[in-house]
């Protein structure tokens, strides 16, 4: 799977190569032809897109419409939510709380800091009513420990990272599609090479000023942690389907928002792709979610799920023991919309998972989630996450596992062109009916030089450390890189 997955990245990237070189040249930055000037329509979302920053000359404000295929809830610790992907973009918190308040609100201000440089800010490629942006990077590095193992050596690697957004420029509805990739190579320990990948695509349909429907699909690949548990049984790759429909409907001083959703998990193991049908699963939702609409700072919420897990082998372990598994989610929450200064999103509640197998404990325990973006000044953004996730397992004797994650990044504008991030990570895995506890602690800080309108100089450093209750599960790693990024 692994040899495979970089001939996908790649073609991602060569396709979207010729489409940027047969550009016309009315389509780059600076092009002056009234000939080729927008419609009012986009008029308008070029306005706003370079609406200046009074705080300093040539600092661009954010976009209100971002990219909500590629939006981030909750949090995964910085990537460690139990599998190993990359740090994701600033901004995708950004957008998952600019679409958090229920539809009457006001919005993400525009004066918030979206965590980028801004010189060289993507104007991408008109498709039509669309806007395609093609971004790459490409890093190169070391790291002291390229297996991310507790018997890990040093070397060095490179990284490509491609990035493809797609965003529609209609002035009722929105598409948004996204396409990541991440492939890391070691040249002196190949064995560790790795790759993940990111697909999502949001249509949201505003069929009346009082009633929205959002519907997504979404896959992910990514590798579990080495020291954890669950790789012990060979299942190093994750990959995961997920689909969601919902609903949401102003009446008067409330907005009710229903919701379905279906989230398929498939392992497989690194020996050629094989499948490992024990663990594979698909849980199924239906959610309704109750807001105050009533334009305040602050407005509670309520959420009520019904949850149901079907494995794809009815006895899917040496003790045959059944894990398909009904349950519940209760939440309730505040939503913050305080202009430029603070918004985002906090809930706390409880989930069980009753397993058809009275051997097996039921899967339960406590959720916290939320999402915030605090603007203190118009050149620095800072966003925190929390997480709550409840992860079906193999293992004799568990119930499955909770992953409990947080995080906080800093993102400062020096100028234009230079943009320093700092931030840090912590999950914490616990297993139910057996003592295996695991936590992952991951801290960076980088900058980023815009040397051009189209490419940026960027170089960033990690640490992270992984903790397991398992004897020689331990390890550490410090890894440093540097290299450019081109988008359009």
């Amino acid at each position: 799977m692994r040899r495979i997955l970089p001939f996908f990245v790649c073609c991602a990237v060569l396709q979207a190569a010729p489409a940027a070189a047969q550009t016309a040249v009315t389509e780059l930055r600076g092009s002056g032809d009234p000939a080729d000037a927008l419609d009012a329509e986009d008029t308008a979302d070029q306005a706003a897109a370079s609406q200046t920053n009074p705080a300093q000359a040539n600092v661009f404000a954010l976009r209100r419409t971002l990219n909500a295929a590629a939006a981030e809830t909750g949090s995964t610790g910085l990537g460690t939510n139990g599998r190993v992907t990359p740090v994701r973009p600033f901004s995708d918190r950004i957008a998952a709380v600019g679409r958090a308040v229920p539809i009457s609100g006001p919005g993400l201000d525009t004066s918030v800091f979206g965590g980028d440089t801004t010189f060289d800010a993507a104007e991408g490629m008109r498709l039509g009513s669309f806007t395609l942006i093609p971004q790459v990077t490409f890093m190169t590095g070391y790291s002291d420990n390229t297996a991310q193992s507790a018997d890990g050596t040093a070397g060095g690697l490179y990284r490509i990272s491609p990035d493809i957004s797609l965003t529609s420029g209609w002035s009722r509805h929105q598409f948004d599609a996204s396409l990541r990739g991440t492939y890391t190579g070691y040249p002196e320990n190949s064995d560790d090479n790795d790759a993940s990948i990111f697909a999502a695509a949001n249509l949201r349909l505003d069929v009346s000023e009082a009633t929205q429907v959002t519907t997504g699909l979404a896959y992910t690949f990514t590798r579990e942690e080495d020291g954890s548990a669950e790789s012990a049984s060979g299942t190093d790759n994750v990959h995961q389907l997920s689909g969601s429909l919902s609903a949401t409907r102003s009446i008067g001083l409330l907005a009710a928002t229903a919701g379905l959703g279906a989230d398929r998990s498939i392992y497989t193991a690194d020996d050629g792709g094989t499948t490992n049908s024990d663990r594979d699963n698909t849980l199924y939702s239906a959610s309704l979610r109750l807001d105050a609409n009533t334009g305040s700072v602050i407005a509670p919420f309520v959420e009520g799920s019904l949850l149901l897990r079907r494995f794809e082998e009815a006895c899917n372990d040496s003790l045959c023991e059944n894990r398909d598994a009904n349950g519940y989610e209760l939440r309730g929450g505040v939503t913050i919309a305080s202009g430029p200064k603070m918004n985002g999103e906090v809930g706390v509640g409880w989930r069980i998972e009753d397993i058809d197998d009275d051997r097996l404990d039921s899967l339960s325990g406590l959720v916290i989630d939320g999402s915030l973006v605090w603007s203190p000044s118009r050149l620095t953004t800072v966003t925190a996450g929390l997480g709550t996730s409840f992860e079906a397992t193999d293992i004799d004797g568990a119930s499955g596992s909770i992953i409990y994650s947080g995080d906080i990044r800093l993102a400062h504008a020096f100028s234009d062109r230079l943009v320093g991030e700092t931030g840090v990570g912590y999950s914490y895995r616990t297993y139910e009916g057996i003592s295996i506890e695991e936590s992952t602690l991951t801290g960076f800080g980088g900058v980023t030089f815009a040397l051009t309108q189209n490419v940026a100089i960027t170089a960033d450093y990690t640490h992270r450390r992984f903790d397991s209750s398992e004897s020689g599960s331990d390890y550490s790693e410090n890894a440093i890189e540097a290299g450019l990024r081109f988008r359009h």
